[in-house]
């Protein structure tokens, strides 16, 4: 972790790095407000996303999009004692951190979009569930097809999130279980009960408080007080701010695009697969792999084959956003 601490650390301070933040969300609500202006739905704002980030980059960071052709990905799973058959989500954001092709920082969180009908968003309970507990899950059709009792770990409370998409283009990117906890158990959810949860920041020292704000540490537990020493070394304080701008952090809530851009770049989104080279979570990290493979934006990384049907092409509509930041020869 001293590479990508040291890496994301000197970022953080560089100006460069801020105007490139600035130009990516620029860009992002000019490909949004196109969007409204258009009248477009969910798929198509997020396509005009993909045109509006991909390629974008600063020094060895850069930004990836692209689409996934196939049907709609669904999965079965019990609700409560029900089974029931959803969509998994039509998003994904990636971040890896390579030291040239070797990985070695890596996080996913599957999104499900939603567009704001009559100022509120419409939710579909389980779905809901689905995002927020990964239950065991089998695929119906789409990415995950021929998959069973597949379980997924979600030790940061963000492997699955929504985005909420509103006029005149703006997004809220929230986490299930905040999701859950704002709707109340309704079908729709209201611009006036979403708030900044105030357990989604970072605002304790101790141990445990280090735990709950970055759980990926748990990960590392015997090597706590070390990472501690190359935080205090690398950032002087926790959390691992500079200037108020969080890296490496757990954001569970982005009231808009600017926060949400930011805290991407940042390696702040997601649930972490890959820890300091190692595999941490294997089944989210296989599945993160296989969605960085079909979308053809894994070049340059060597993505190991864990299990038989990795090299199955999954034919699963989903677009992946991803973010390859390779911290070698530094």
């Amino acid at each position: 972790m001293r590479r990508v601490l040291r890496s994301m650390y000197e970022m953080v301070q560089d100006n460069g790095f801020l105007a490139f933040q600035n130009l990516v969300i620029r860009s992002a609500y000019e490909g949004l407000g196109q969007g409204y202006s258009a009248n477009d739905n969910e798929v198509a704002l997020v396509t005009r996303l993909v045109a509006s980030i991909n390629g974008k980059s600063y020094k060895r960071l850069r930004l990836l999009a692209n689409k996934i052709h196939g049907s709609r990905s669904y999965v079965e799973f019990d609700y409560r004692d029900k089974p029931t058959t959803k969509e998994l989500g039509d998003m994904v954001v990636i971040t890896t951190v390579t030291n040239g092709r070797q990985r070695l920082f890596q996080r996913l969180c599957i999104i499900q979009n939603k567009k704001a009908s009559g100022g509120k968003w419409g939710i579909d309970r389980e779905q809901l569930y689905l995002l927020k507990n990964f239950p065991p899950l089998s695929g119906n059709r789409g990415i995950l097809r021929g998959s069973h009792d597949i379980a997924f770990r979600n030790t940061s409370q963000c492997l699955g999130a929504f985005g909420l998409l509103s006029e005149p283009g703006e997004m809220i990117f929230a986490s299930a279980d905040l999701i859950t906890e704002m709707s109340r158990g309704e079908d729709s959810l209201s611009r006036d009960r979403i708030t900044m949860p105030s357990h989604a920041g970072m605002n304790t020292s101790s141990q445990s408080g280090i735990f709950s704000a970055l759980p990926w540490m748990r990960y590392h537990h015997k090597d706590l007080h070390f990472i501690l020493r190359e935080l205090e070394e690398y950032a002087g304080c926790f959390p691992w701010t500079i200037g108020g701008q969080q890296f490496i952090g757990n954001t569970i809530y982005a009231s808009d695009i600017c926060d949400l851009i930011r805290a991407w770049t940042q390696l702040s989104i997601g649930e972490v697969t890959c820890l300091d080279g190692e595999i941490v979570n294997r089944e989210v990290d296989d599945f993160t792999n296989h969605l960085i493979r079909n979308s053809g934006l894994g070049e340059g990384i060597d993505l190991p084959f864990q299990n038989d049907d990795i090299e199955r092409r999954f034919l699963g509509e989903v677009t992946v956003f991803m973010m390859h930041l390779d911290v070698g020869n530094e």
